[in-house]
This record gives structure tokens, C-alpha cells and sequence, in this order.
């Protein structure tokens, strides 16, 4: 699901290329890589050596005038800490690879949340020539919640979500909806089945990293639950809580931090939800293994199941029962933010701990099929 409010961009100055920190979505880097990380000591060695030969083909990518790049294997490689394994290297880069798709967004890439209408284009498997960064990939905007009727309200909306337009003014806010709208076809859920496919159907190698690195963000994705809903307010849908306002008091505990210990409280619902496990960036691996570390293990049952649109409908019915749970009402929080409670963090933390484990245990059951699919 897409951020409403981009996180400020911060520009590195490293051998003469400005490196554009991206704004984070879904998971969040360090939830992405605990994913990743999971997964990883789940794999055998045939398949890891052979997500290590793709891993090594993914480039550095950079636009035509060379000011602004999206870091691939030469960075992910650079800063690795003195006295890992050969294993344990493997494993860094495939939990940096992880978070490839959301690097790929406010670049210089064609950023867009909504489906094209061209159906070619919001399928199209281009790898590293693709100029779309295809934000609608990585969530299902299922809908649920009210319609507008003839006496119902519009909630009041965030100011912090309004869209500008082009001169850079506020538009108005979304005008509310009588009938809540259809699931887009091309969404997280579709294009796991998609790459998966093209994956095992056997790919240039080129463009099997790059869907590889696609299935690992995407099986993160879909296993949060504000991945997969949308929750409709007479009429007006919330973006997956996006548009949902809240504040955390200083007397609730949270692990919302990032590497250097920074607190990063977020002020809307759905990045509540993407920061449970951290707000590191793609380079503070070791705070994502940190926080791997801390995980259950997967439930053996449900981890044996296989078929994507049944983990969207697990994250959808706990989006229902525990994102949207008291205190959050049955507005935007707008204009009085709701409150988080200790105790409605502890649920949630829980809740990001088991799906992250389980996501780490599908995604090393789907990646074993479809990279020895031709054996």
C-alpha cells in the first residue's frame, strides 16, 4: 500500500551520484528483510546457491544524466561487516534484495498506485528495463466499511492526505462513493501467481533476479494486513489506513525506532503498521536480524499452505478484527487523532511477529518450487 505522506528524501553524496533515500512502504525495510531473513534459513543449499547466482546479476541502475540511482548488488555488497560466512554474506544480500521494489519508487522511475488501464502495461515483466515502478503491485485494495447514502455525511478528511496538484495546491477531498468498489485485477496477490509462474516456467536469467527480488517483497506485502484492505467511511475509503490519523502517547511502550536508536513515532495507521518491526533502512541489516531473532516459529499447518489469495484473506480478516480494533473509531481520526493504547500495540506487535514468520516460511517454500521447477 502506498504512503499518503513521503518521508523526507535524504541525499548521499557518494562518488559523485546522489543517492535518493526512498520513501518506504508496505512492511518497511526491516520488516521486508526479517522476512527475507526467515526464509533464508528455511532454504536448502541447492536453491540458495542458486538465488545467490541471480542475486549477483542485479545491477546498479541510474538515470540518463547520472544524478540519481537505485543501489543494486555492488552497493549491497560494499558494506558488509568483517568475519561473516560465506552463508551469512548470502544472506544480508538476499534480505537487502528484499526491499528492491520499494527502492525502485520516487526515483526516476514512472511512479503510479493506480492500475493502468492498459493491461499489458500493469502486467508487463521487463526487469531491469521496466520504467514503471508499478506501486499498485504491492497491495489489494479489497474493500470494505459504508457507502455513501442520500443522508449520510462525508467524514472529515486529513488535511495530511489531500493530493496537490500539478501547480502544487491542495485538491479537495475524495468524493464520497455509493457503491464500494471492485478489487483492481492487478494486485499483489496477482502478480505473486504471475512471477511465480513465469519463474518456474524457466526466464532469462537477467529477468529472474529481478522477479525474484519481486516475490520476496510481494509475499511480505501480502501478509500485512493493511495490505490487503481498504476501509470505506460513508463513501470516502482510508488508502489501507493511510488516511487514518493517530498519536502515540509517551506512555506507550513501542519498538518504533530507527538503527541508531532515534524514535520514529508514525502519525497514520497504516505506517503504525509497516514500522512494528523497526524503522531501519536497507542498509541496517543487523537491526532487521536483531528483530529476526525475536520471531516464533511458524505455525507448521498454515505454513504449508500454499495458495496466495488464502494468505490475502488472512490478512484481510485480521485487518478487519485487529487494525481497525479500539481505539481506532469509525472515522479518519480527523480532526482529533486516535490515541494508541498499550494494549492495542502489544496486539498489533504480536500480530506483524507471526505474520512475518509465517511470510519467511511460504516465501522459502515458494522460492524451493519455482527456482527447481525444471528438475
Amino acid at each position: 500500500m502506498r504512503r499518503s505522506m513521503v518521508r523526507i528524501a535524504v541525499g548521499l553524496l557518494v562518488a559523485g551520484v546522489l543517492w535518493t533515500e526512498p520513501a518506504a512502504w508496505s512492511w518497511g525495510n526491516t520488516g521486508h528483510e526479517a522476512v527475507a531473513c526467515a526464509a533464508w534459513k528455511l532454504l536448502d543449499q541447492a536453491t540458495k546457491d542458486k538465488i545467490w547466482a541471480l542475486l549477483q546479476r542485479v545491477p546498479t541502475r541510474q538515470n540518463a544524466a547520472k544524478t540519481k540511482s537505485i543501489a543494486g548488488f555492488p552497493e549491497w555488497t560494499a558494506n558488509l561487516p568483517a568475519g561473516l560466512s560465506d552463508d551469512e554474506q548470502h544472506m544480508w544480500v538476499f534480505m537487502r534484495a528484499a526491499t528492491y521494489p520499494d527502492s525502485l519508487k520516487h526515483t526516476f522511475l514512472h511512479d503510479s498506485d493506480v492500475v493502468p488501464s492498459n493491461m499489458a502495461e500493469a502486467t508487463a515483466n521487463l526487469g531491469f528495463t521496466d520504467p514503471d515502478s508499478h506501486g499498485y503491485w504491492h497491495f489489494v485494495d479489497e474493500a470494505f466499511g459504508t457507502a455513501a447514502t442520500a443522508n449520510s455525511k462525508p467524514p472529515s478528511f486529513p488535511t495530511a492526505c489531500l493530493k496537490k496538484n500539478a501547480a502544487g495546491n491542495l485538491e479537495p477531498p475524495p468524493t464520497p462513493v455509493s457503491t464500494l468498489p471492485p478489487t483492481p485485477a492487478v494486485n499483489a496477490e496477482s502478480e505473486i501467481e504471475l512471477l511465480s509462474q513465469k519463474m518456474a516456467g524457466g526466464e532469462d536469467p537477467d529477468l529472474m533476479a529481478y522477479d525474484l527480488m519481486w516475490l520476496e517483497h510481494l509475499v511480505g506485502d501480502i501478509h500485512q494486513p493493511l495490505h490487503a484492505a481498504v476501509r470505506y467511511v460513508n463513501g470516502v475509503g482510508d488508502t489501507g489506513g493511510n488516511c487514518v490519523e493517530i498519536k502515540i502517547p509517551s506512555t506507550v511502550t513501542t519498538n518504533f525506532k530507527d538503527a541508531s536508536g532515534k524514535s520514529k513515532k508514525p502519525t497514520e495507521l497504516h505506517a503504525f503498521w509497516d514500522d512494528l518491526p523497526g524503522a531501519g533502512e536497507q542498509m541496517d541489516t543487523q537491526m532487521a536480524l536483531d528483530y529476526a531473532a525475536t520471531l516464533p516459529a511458524a505455525d507448521a499447518d498454515l505454513a504449508k499452505v500454499t495458495d496466495p489469495k488464502t494468505w490475502l484473506s488472512e490478512s484481510f480478516a485480521l485487518a478487519q478484527s485487529d487494525a481497525y480494533a479500539s481505539p481506532i473509531g469509525k472515522a479518519l481520526g480527523s480532526p482529533t487523532a486516535y490515541v494508541i493504547t498499550q494494549a492495542y500495540y502489544d496486539a498489533a506487535a504480536g500480530d506483524a511477529q507471526k505474520r512475518i514468520a509465517l511470510a519467511g516460511a511460504r516465501l522459502a517454500g515458494l522460492l524451493t518450487g519455482v527456482m527447481n521447477s525444471g528438475q
